[in-house]
């Protein structure tokens, strides 16, 4: 079987190629290296906004590469293919942060029965939460029945969780109302989803004119309107204003409607990642427009509750999800490396919200 790998140009996008690597099984392990052959991965709109964000956020620096080219991370599941002299064990399956590729050399550290930690001296200056592989079995609560699922809406779900915390504990900022950009995209429909069930809010959605029939049958918006429409809103109303989207346009206009009234200005996403022009965020009225940075938020967590309070409070969550969200969606599964490409390609342009993917390898 043949190795490769999908990479894209850092500063193109829509610019990609398939590399090809060595076999699997030529690689020589160093001492302390194993190797994961990769399985399978989600591909969603927060993987593009790895993309657009890369040299922002440091996404580049988890799976580094040569020239101009870039790997963006992706969710997905790996089986141990040959555990060297580490203590993982060939056959075990492990969910976690991996390339596009075929397979993936790590370096264990702190390798217990839930999984183990990647210790690779190009990850050691990001974020730890990135660099955690879980052993997946029942004890660990995965359910091979969800593994889809935990591909395409788990690290989503963390961080629609991890922002609806963020909101609460800041007290919304002061806001009564909050907008949702992008509202079909997971992320978002996953912090309306908790926002509706928890908290006394109005939730809004905007999503363009052919997505607001999907935001609309969802039921968890309170309101919901095109783009083409949010002046229709109370100008006198306290908002935060959750962005999904990226879309400068969609910004700087509602941080004009509502000027002094935009109490939180919090950006996540970068769906519409071809509509980054305009006027800079800094000065716009109304609070300055800051990204988020969900790692930051569960490291603060983590800290005053406890990692296994976090755990179980965010489980908790994720069953409900999952109790409601096949409803919503349906994941397709296309394998190989050609369909790699034409899902990314999907993606990239736009998918349907009513789809998620799984790229089987």
């Amino acid at each position: 079987m043949s190795s490769y790998c999908f990479e894209v140009d850092r500063a193109n996008l829509q610019h990609t190629q398939m590399l090809a690597l060595a076999p699997a099984a030529s690689q020589d392990l160093a001492q302390g290296e194993a190797m994961l052959q990769i399985d399978r991965f989600a591909l969603t709109a927060n993987n593009v906004t790895s993309g657009v964000v890369g040299d922002m956020l440091g996404y580049w620096q988890f799976f580094p590469t040569e020239g101009d080219w870039g790997r963006i991370p992706v969710w997905g599941i790996a089986t141990v293919l040959d555990g060297g002299d580490t203590e993982l064990k060939s056959g075990d399956r492990y969910y976690g942060y991996f390339p596009m590729a075929s397979y993936l050399v790590v370096q264990p550290q702190r390798v217990t029965q839930r999984g183990f930690s990647d210790g690779a001296a190009n990850r050691q200056a990001l974020s730890p939460v990135y660099n955690q592989y879980s052993l997946m079995n029942l004890d660990n609560g995965f359910d091979p029945a969800h593994d889809n699922h935990q591909m395409v809406y788990r690290p989503l779900f963390t961080t629609s969780f991890v922002l609806d915390d963020y909101l609460f504990d800041n007290s919304f900022f002061g806001a009564s109302k909050i907008i949702l950009g992008s509202a079909s995209s997971k992320t978002a429909f996953g912090l309306a989803f908790l926002l509706h069930n928890n908290r006394d809010v109005t939730v809004t959605g905007l999503t363009s004119s052919g997505n607001i029939e999907f935001v609309r049958a969802l039921g968890i918006y309170d309101e919901v309107l095109s783009y083409e429409d949010l002046e229709v809103m109370d100008a006198t109303e306290p908002v935060a204003y959750v962005d999904m989207s990226g879309n400068r346009e969609v910004l700087e206009r509602l941080h004009h409607h509502f000027q002094g009234n935009m109490k939180c200005s919090c950006g996540v996403g970068v769906t519409h990642w071809d509509a980054r022009d305009g006027q800079e965020p800094g000065t716009l009225p109304g609070a300055k427009p800051t990204m988020f940075f969900a790692p930051s938020q569960i490291e603060k967590r983590n800290g005053e509750w406890g990692h296994e309070k976090f755990q179980q409070t965010l489980a908790a969550s994720w069953s409900e999800f999952l109790g409601v969200v096949d409803s919503w969606v349906t994941i397709e599964t296309p394998q190989g490396s050609a369909a790699l490409q034409a899902t990314f390609e999907t993606v990239l342009a736009g998918a349907e919200p009513s789809r998620g993917y799984v790229v089987l390898l």
